[in-house]
């Protein structure tokens, strides 16, 4: 009864906050982490607080008519932004200024920070990729390949002017080639980075050039050509470059994580990153969920809010999974960890003997800011606490076995 009674207020509390903020107030989103959070304890989804609010009908002609993202209504959002700021900010930038939810539509359209930089021409700003050894590149694939480079201690720069020879031959002004590397017999190799489709130059021009330079290349030894596709692709550049280079191991690290993620994906990793850890701190335990979660399969087929599909493929792809990736936060101890009676039981007495209080006293003083503790700390007494409410059913019931008076 004791547990009714409080789904009864919780349900008063939604009842509130609907009367206050409208139908939106349901929405993953939308709703106060703190109270999903309780809700979760006591077996609550969104959806049943919906149901038992008699709100269905209007939720489901809500969410309706709730536009869904495309590419021109992101673009049209993310536009003033650009304006405003002079160029396209980073992807913390949007982090920052509550704009999260931007990234978020820009990765379920299957895109990426590189097809806004192009989208807007926005390279001749701050929004460069930097790549590991500090170098400004016009796009991804140029700092993948520097990364690739940088990582195997390979000597590498930007681009170098065409000689005057090309200007006469091609009737151009100028030309840049978009990296230069040195060899292991100390040659200078120059390389064109080719891509399919550009963006902010006609298509037709692009192709023009893109021959021009092509002819003037033919049969240059200290020329080599790459598809932007292969600048990703840590095994083809190593195919491609071997007969330069060799093939070296990575050893050359500057971020924790280098090591964990494939060279070629570190420029695209960090933004990725920035924007995983901001979602895993809006979780209700601040644990980056499973992939199970994010595709709402298995046991969270039915959960409440949208599926985050590209953003498992673009985990996978950039860093290697959800286990690198909740390594990489600081979470691995969350990879493995299955939870039951017997486990959760232990832990809790071992949190006790620790710090003499109860989890539910150590939340309390965490909340109130009279105690602190390492993030590594404070999700596992949150875990602990879920652990044991989920699995042995009853904390008050668990202190009185284990003989703890509070």
């Amino acid at each position: 009864m004791k547990k009714r009674y409080y789904v009864d207020d919780l349900l008063s509390e939604c009842r509130n906050l609907y009367n206050n903020k409208g139908i939106s107030t349901f929405l993953y989103k939308n709703i106060d982490k703190k109270l999903y959070f309780r809700l979760y304890q006591n077996g609550l989804t969104l959806s049943d607080v919906i149901k038992k609010l008699d709100l269905e009908c209007e939720f489901k002609h809500y969410k309706l008519s709730i536009a869904k993202w495309n590419w021109t209504k992101l673009i049209e959002e993310i536009k003033p932004i650009v304006k405003k700021q002079n160029f396209l900010p980073p992807a913390s930038w949007f982090q920052n200024n509550n704009k999260s939810h931007l990234i978020q539509a820009l990765y379920s359209l299957g895109k990426n920070w590189d097809d806004l930089r192009k989208e807007f021409n926005s390279y001749e700003n701050s929004s460069f990729v930097i790549s590991r050894n500090k170098l400004r590149w016009r796009s991804h694939p140029e700092a993948s390949l520097s990364n690739f480079l940088f990582s195997r201690g390979i000597k590498h720069c930007k681009g170098k002017k065409y000689p005057p020879e090309y200007s006469v031959e091609s009737k151009k002004n100028y030309g840049y080639y978009d990296l230069q590397f040195v060899t292991r017999n100390k040659d200078k190799i120059n390389v064109e980075i080719w891509g399919d489709r550009p963006h902010g130059h006609a298509e037709i021009e692009y192709e023009k050039t893109k021959k021009l330079k092509l002819n003037f290349n033919e049969n240059k030894k200290n020329f080599l050509g790459v598809h932007f596709s292969d600048c990703y692709n840590e095994k083809v550049l190593e195919n491609i470059l071997k007969k330069y280079i060799g093939i070296i191991t990575p050893f050359n690290f500057e971020k924790p994580y280098d090591e964990i993620i494939p060279t070629t994906h570190w420029s695209n990793a960090d933004e990725l990153i920035l924007y995983c850890k901001n979602f895993a701190q809006k979780m209700p335990n601040g644990i980056f969920p499973t992939e199970e979660w994010l595709r709402k399969r298995g046991k969270w087929k039915h959960r409440d809010g949208e599926a985050y599909n590209t953003l498992s493929i673009y985990i996978k792809t950039w860093i290697g999974g959800i286990r690198k990736l909740r390594k990489i936060l600081g979470q691995p101890e969350n990879s493995t960890r299955k939870w039951n009676e017997k486990n959760a039981v232990k832990e809790y007495e071992n949190i006790f003997n620790k710090y003499n209080l109860t989890t539910g006293q150590l939340r309390g003083k965490l909340r109130r800011k009279q105690m602190f503790l390492s993030e590594k700390e404070k999700r596992l007494i949150n875990n602990v606490d879920s652990a044991v409410r989920k699995h042995y059913g009853s904390i008050s019931k668990l202190n009185a076995q284990l003989g703890i008076k509070y």
